[in-house]
């Protein structure tokens, strides 16, 4: 009984992890991958360790928060523990604390409009990454609660600062991650207020004309977090799934190939938006995640963002295109993630 389910689904877990491989060495046609949990499971078993130890190395290295290596991998972190994977408790709430740390050590500008760098995008992000992790509202989340309202623009938006494509280069993003920022975390407090902020914020992001992935993606996400607009939202979902590529993924720029960014991404913010996992168009997009991964559990996906700071290693693959890399697995573990069943906590 017990001994033979076991067997079974070690083999399981065992072919899937063989199964990934190949398929990543290019072997098995798109067609042929199994998105069964065993065979996705053991494929994101192999970027967890990798982006919670690329994470380390990052605050090790750099005193400064990062959307690409604090909130994103926390993000895709705490995805993976709710769907039942063996995390590193204590390296995710590393990340949390130096998150909190970092602002906390800046509170006086940060509530006055100062000492995010990256502007309200990076503040989103940051609490976004806070919240997955499980931490409570508390004096930096606070302070960059009033940090986004004091970005806020009369039009609803809130606006990027500098452009380092495609992460930090889209108005929809800041506007998109700046409100959910504050639905996590404005509080009873501050319902009266984010409720204005939120009519505001959905009549810019119906009204502004997206032009790359990234801005149609985080206009769904925003139109779909703000509420109040069903037929917007199937209207930009629709949108978004008619830009899929013949191999299944999704790209950047309209000209430009298909990589797990774009992809990642575009998954998420449909499924954000209702979309079944059953839908063909999730499934042909998972089985582009899984044909393009690397056996070692990454995505590597090209930058096209010129370098503002030195190079260093981070023990993340990829070499100069590793920070836009370890966000394109983020964005694939997120999506593939939706395949798994949900563990309770």
């Amino acid at each position: 009984g017990r001994e033979m389910m076991r067997l079974v689904r070690d083999w399981r877990v065992g072919w899937g992890l063989v199964l990934s491989i190949v398929v990543s060495a290019g072997v098995v046609s798109a067609e042929d991958v199994s998105l069964e949990p065993p065979a996705v499971r053991a494929l994101l078993a192999r970027a967890l360790p990798l982006l919670q130890k690329s994470a380390a190395t990052y605050i090790a290295k750099r005193d400064c928060f990062s959307c690409h290596h604090q909130a994103l991998p926390a993000i895709a972190v705490a995805t993976l523990k709710r769907a039942g994977h063996s995390v590193d408790t204590e390296s995710a709430a590393d990340q949390s604390d130096f998150t909190e740390a970092y602002f906390g050590g800046r509170g006086k500008r940060v509530r006055v409009g100062e000492g995010v760098p990256g502007g309200a995008y990076n503040a989103g992000y940051a609490l976004w990454s806070l919240h997955a992790e499980g931490r409570k509202p508390n004096g930096v989340t606070n302070d960059l609660v009033a940090y986004l309202r004091t970005k806020h623009r009369r039009d609803g938006s809130w606006r990027i600062r500098t452009h380092r494509p495609p992460l930090e280069d889209s108005h929809f993003t800041a506007t998109a991650l700046s409100l959910k920022g504050l639905q996590l975390y404005a509080g009873q407090s501050g319902a009266k207020d984010l409720a204005e902020r939120t009519g505001r914020t959905r009549a810019w992001l119906i009204r502004a004309k997206p032009k790359t992935n990234e801005d149609r993606v985080f206009r769904l996400l925003g139109v779909a977090w703000a509420g109040g607009a069903d037929k917007k939202v199937k209207e930009y979902a629709r949108d978004l799934g008619t830009r899929q590529r013949d191999d299944g993924g999704w790209s950047q720029l309209d000209d430009g190939s298909s990589d797990a960014y774009a992809t990642g991404q575009a998954l998420y913010a449909l499924r954000q938006s209702g979309l079944a996992i059953s839908d063909d168009r999730f499934q042909q997009g998972c089985r582009y995640l899984v044909k393009t991964a690397k056996p070692d559990g990454s995505w590597h996906v090209v930058t096209r963002s010129k370098a503002i700071q030195k190079y260093f290693e981070t023990d993340f693959p990829h070499e100069k295109s590793q920070f836009i890399s370890i966000c394109g697995t983020c964005w694939a573990v997120l999506s593939l993630a939706e395949l798994l069943p949900s563990t309770p906590n």
